[in-house]
């Protein structure tokens, strides 16, 4: 985020000068050094937050809940944040940033980035704070015991791993609107946002959706990743820090030493069938949801 900021504020020519492959290579120089910055930092978050103990906080060995839920709100509270303020005043900033220059506008912007964490900061800490003073605490519940490899570390790999094919297929669906579209909007004077929202996006809805669902299709078909970053543990938990098998991947692992004919050779094809049923289903109501934004979008 801040390397995008600091993009905005350059000057126009100089950005259109570094626009293309030196501006592909900063992209991979501001994450290194994002990744170093956050590497350097993490142990003093840990520090400050759990007293330098993760493992022992989640086991309950001291402290309250307020750390955890002060992260898992700090987005919502953002969100939160952003749209109180466009409710309010945001036509207001709207037509300050258009009166500025290039640099000017993206200085103004991140200032209104920082000003928006800030008061997300305080928001969540204080909600946190309530809901601790109320005797909720997440430990023993979404949280528990410790492991090395958990569901948490497969929902990051297997975001990796699914947003490229979703991003890929949502991004031809929606360079698919024709352009007369977008330009009879913005003609009528829409905003470039509203036309992205009320003209592009649902024009594009089933190819956005399908992309969305191939990608889950993919998430829950996954064997090898699930198998190497949960350690692959039999067991069904709500701890996000547990272990965890899947259908899948139980069956790859189980069916080659099963005995066949045997009750564990037919429990594995049992779970197939399980899983071919959830599929379908799965599938066959995707696949009515996107018919019905197809016909939408062909209404418009």
């Amino acid at each position: 985020m801040l390397g995008a900021f600091l993009w905005q504020m350059l000057p126009a020519q100089l950005a259109l000068r570094l626009d293309g492959v030196p501006k592909f290579a900063l992209m991979f120089v501001t994450i290194g050094l994002a990744a170093a910055f956050a590497y350097r930092v993490g142990p003093i978050f840990e520090l400050v937050l759990f007293d330098g103990d993760f493992k022992a906080w989640v086991n309950g060995d001291f402290g309250t809940g307020t750390p955890f839920m002060f992260l898992i709100l700090i987005p919502l509270s953002y969100l939160a944040v952003s749209f109180v303020f466009y409710r309010q005043v945001g036509h207001v900033f709207r037509d300050r940033m258009r009166s500025l220059d290039r640099p000017a506008a993206g200085r103004l912007d991140f200032v209104r980035y920082i000003a928006f964490f800030g008061a997300a900061l305080v928001l969540a800490y204080a909600v946190a704070s309530f809901l601790t003073l109320l005797g909720f605490d997440p430990r023993g519940g979404v949280i528990d015991t410790y492991a090395q490899r958990n569901a948490l570390v497969v929902g990051f790999v297997m975001g990796f791993a699914i947003i490229p094919n979703i991003y890929t297929l949502a991004e031809d669906a929606l360079n698919s609107v024709p352009a007369h579209l977008r330009a009879g909007s913005l003609a009528c004077g829409a905003t470039p946002w509203q036309t992205a929202m009320w003209v592009i996006l649902p024009t594009a809805a089933s190819g956005v959706f399908s992309a969305v669902m191939i990608g889950m299709g993919r998430a829950v078909g996954e064997t090898m990743i699930v198998v190497m970053a949960t350690g692959n543990t039999p067991i069904l938990d709500w701890n996000i820090f547990a272990g965890l098998r899947t259908l899948s991947a139980n069956i790859a692992v189980e069916l080659p030493e099963a005995v066949k004919d045997g009750t564990n050779y037919r429990v594995l094809f049992l779970c197939a069938l399980t899983l071919f049923i959830m599929t379908f289903v799965i599938n066959t109501f995707a696949e009515l949801i996107r018919q019905r934004f197809r016909k939408r979008a062909f209404q418009l």
